[in-house]
Order: C-alpha cells, then structure tokens, then sequence
C-alpha cells in the first residue's frame, strides 16, 4: 500500500519546483517594480532638470533679449523725436527715462549672463553697456549744452544714431540666439517625454510578461497542490483502512486469546484443587495469576481497539457524586491495603452528573493503583474532589518520586513506560494510563499530570457535569 506516499513524494517534488519558479516570478515583479519606480524618476528628473534649464536661461534669454530691443527701439523713438522737433524739457526727460530703462535691460542680461558662464558667442553686456554710456554722453551733450546750429545738432544726432543701430542689432542677436536655444529645449524635453514613454511601455509590457508567468506559476501551483491535496486524501483513506484492519485484528486476535486463556486458567484452578501428590502447587498459582493478568491485558487491548474504531462504549447515567465518590473510595481502600499504602480522602464535590459509573471507577482505579506501584512504599496516597465552574475535578496524589516534566505529556500514550517505572519491580503493559485517558476523553473530560510542590505526582482528571450522549 505504498503507491499513494510514493504519488506523494514525486507531487512534493512537481510542488517544489512550482514554488521555486514561483519565487523566481516574484522576485522578478519586485525586481521589474523597483525598476520602473527608479526609471520613472529617472526620466521624471531628467524632464524636470530640461524643463528648468529651459526657463531658468533659455526662455528666459529670449524674454531678456526681446525686451532689451523694445527698450533700444523706445530710445531710438525719443532719439528721433527729439532730431526733428525743438528739444524742449519734456522730450528730453522722455529720452532720459527710456536711456535708464535701456541701462536697466542691459543689467539685467548681464545678471542672466553671470548666472550662466556659458554663453557661447553672445555680447558681452560690458560692450553693451560701453556702448550705451558713450552715445548716451554724446547726445545728452548735444542735448543739453547745445550746439553752434540746428544744421550742426542734426548732423550730430544722425551721427549718433548709428550707435543706437548698433545696439538694435546686438539685441537682435540675442534674442535670436534666445528663440534657437528655447526652442532647442523645447525639443530636448519632447525628446525627454517620448524616450521616458518608450522605456514606460518597454518596463511595463516586461512586467506584463513577468506576470503572465506568475499566472501560469500560480496556476501550476493551484494544479499540484490540488493532485496533493488528492494524494493526501487517498493516503489518508489508507492509513485509516490500516488503523482500522490494526483495530481489527487487535479485536479479532483479543477474542480468540480469550477463551484459551480462560480454559488454562480454568484448568489451573482445578488442578489446584486437587490432593498435591506432585507438589506442583506453585506451578499451578502460576499458571493461574499469569493467566488473569494475561487476561486483563487481552481485555485492555479488545478496550482500546473498540475505542480506536468508534465512541467509547458507555452506559450514560445520572449519579449522585458524593455516593459514587463513597463508593469509589471504598473499592479503592482495598487496593491500597492489598498494594500495603494508606488512603487519605477529601471528598467535598456535590451534585450529580452524568457517566458511566463503572468506566469512571476503573479510571479512577487505574491511577490509584498506578500511585501505589510507582509511590513511596508504605506512603498514603490522597483522592480528593471539588466542583469548579460547572466541572467536576478528581484528584490522585502520591510522595513518590514524580514524573518528569518532559516525559509528562507522553505517559497517556500506549505501552508508554517512563524511566523510573521502567526501572521498577512493578509489572504493567504500560496500557491502563491510555485507558483512563480514553474513557476520560469518552465523558468529554481532561486528564492531566500536575507537579506536586514537595515531590509526587498529581493525577487531575475534569468532567463535565453534563456529558453529552456520545
């Protein structure tokens, strides 16, 4: 019956190379993830950075350079204005108004230019500014002090309106030099926005292949953990079919032992009866007392395999605790006198539940007789019983010498023997603590060890009050 663990194993395996790939697909999102987070800042900087080179210097260059042309043309206008007519005071207040705006235009492109060394083959605002300052002097002279002639004023006002040319077409010159650069940017950041686009779409449309393989990852998972989750069923199905051919032949062998057994311990008995002419007395008591404990054994074993298959078998009824608690002690008394221990009760439960008295009485026997086995010799040994939240609790106590906090949880389980009890006179299967354990669980109930400050052992069993028809 082993195709199923095999199935099992080669799954495992199918599922361990999905999870592999799986791990794979994912590391490869993140890793695709992480890689469009840092290109899209990338390209989200690099669009930024082009778009604030642009404005910061050359936008802002064109803007310099246009507005330096109107300021030379104003001068220009008030130039001419005051060649054909009289120059009187108001014209030339004019005239001197624009001049300082045009020397404003001209410290401002020298500030631009300073914040931006690299300014190709443009003017340098110093010659503009020479410039300016020498005409500026030539005319307000002719302006101002006057000259020998209005024939003579007109010669020297078209003179120096070459200067104001000169001026015009440096201006001119950059603010060409400031449309070529804008519209450069302008370019470059286009440029910037369909490379960023491009690289979006490349690192998506891979993320979108990464997750369509984590999607046939997954659902190559869901398949073998499916054909897993089958195999385990079926292996499940067969090692109950196991448990419960083991539970059958425990019965099945448990029966046939029983009546051989009790033939020979039959047969023992009345050869006890008998006049000792062989002197086989002893052999005969021994046949008898291994006969019954052999039979106990075949009895405890048919007990266990009828609880592994269905419910434990009880007989549900509602008892008095303090009587059954009086009875109990006193089956129990005269197992502490045959095992040679005394017998200390406090008995304070009251009211009544329901159980299986007889099952109970063996339980509770079982860990009496088991604290007499493995207790201090000629000890006591306490039964003790109180109510706590609609619970009822049985407590055994014994001075032996305890049981080990790691071996505590395992001294329920079948043929199950602790050190010390291993090294013990006492004889046992190791099978009445799994029977009280299962008659307990049978009521709805717990058994516990519970450490004893000072040294022993504390056998706790709790039972519900009401235990619910099984």
């Amino acid at each position: 019956m082993t195709p199923a663990p095999e199935a099992l194993v080669r799954l495992s395996g199918s599922g361990d190379r999905s999870s592999r790939v799986s791990i794979v697909a994912v590391m490869g999102l993140l890793v695709a993830i992480i890689v469009i987070g840092v290109v899209g800042i990338a390209i989200n900087q690099n669009i930024h950075g082009t778009v604030e080179r642009a404005i910061a210097y050359d936008v802002e260059l064109e803007d310099r350079g246009d507005d330096l042309r109107v300021a030379i043309l104003e001068v220009r206008h008030y130039h001419r204005d005051l060649l054909l007519n009289n120059p009187d005071a108001t014209r030339i207040a004019l005239w001197r108004e624009r001049y300082e705006v045009l020397l404003d235009e001209i410290e401002a492109l020298d500030e631009l230019l300073e914040r931006h060394p690299d300014r190709d083959e443009l003017p340098s605002a110093d010659e503009l500014h020479e410039v300016a300052t020498a005409y500026y002097a030539g005319f307000a002279a002719a302006v101002e002090d006057g000259v020998e002639s209005e024939a003579e004023f007109r010669v020297v006002a078209e003179d120096l309106l070459v200067p104001i040319d000169r001026l015009a077409r440096t201006a001119e010159l950059v603010d060409q030099a400031g449309e070529e650069r804008a519209e450069a940017s302008f370019r470059a950041i286009d440029e910037a926005s369909t490379t960023g686009t491009l690289v979006l779409v490349g690192v998506i449309a891979g993320l979108g292949a990464i997750g369509a393989m984590l999607g046939f990852v997954m659902l190559r998972v869901v398949r073998d953990q499916r054909r897993i989750v089958a195999a385990e069923q079926a292996a499940s199905a067969q090692m109950a079919a196991v448990a419960q051919a083991k539970s059958d032949f425990i019965a099945d062998a448990s029966h046939e032992l029983r009546t051989p057994l009790t033939v020979l311990r039959g047969n023992a008995e009345i050869g006890l009866t008998l006049e000792d002419a062989g002197g086989h007395r002893e052999i005969f008591e021994e046949i008898v007392n291994e006969a019954s404990r052999m039979s106990r054994l075949v009895d405890d074993l048919l007990f266990l395999a009828r609880s592994d298959s269905s419910n434990v078998p009880l007989e549900l009824r509602h008892l008095d605790i303090e009587q059954a608690s009086h009875d109990l002690v006193a089956r129990a008394e005269v197992l502490a006198r045959e095992r040679g221990v005394e017998l200390v009760t406090d008995l304070r439960a009251r009211g009544t539940i329901r159980a299986d008295a007889t099952r109970i009485d063996q339980a509770l026997l079982i860990l009496v007789d088991n604290a007499a086995k493995y207790g201090s010799a000629g000890g006591t040994i306490e039964i003790a019983t109180h109510l706590s939240d609609d619970r009822l609790v049985v407590e055994v106590r014994d001075r032996g010498p305890g049981i080990p906090p790691e071996e505590a949880s395992r001294v329920f389980e079948r043929f199950y023997r602790t050190a010390g009890a291993s090294r013990s006179r006492a004889r046992g299967a190791g099978l009445g603590l799994a029977i009280a354990a299962a008659i307990v669980a049978g009521h709805g109930g717990r058994i516990a060890v519970v450490p004893r400050p000072g040294g022993g052992t504390v056998m706790r069993i709790t039972l519900p009050l009401r235990t619910p028809v099984s």
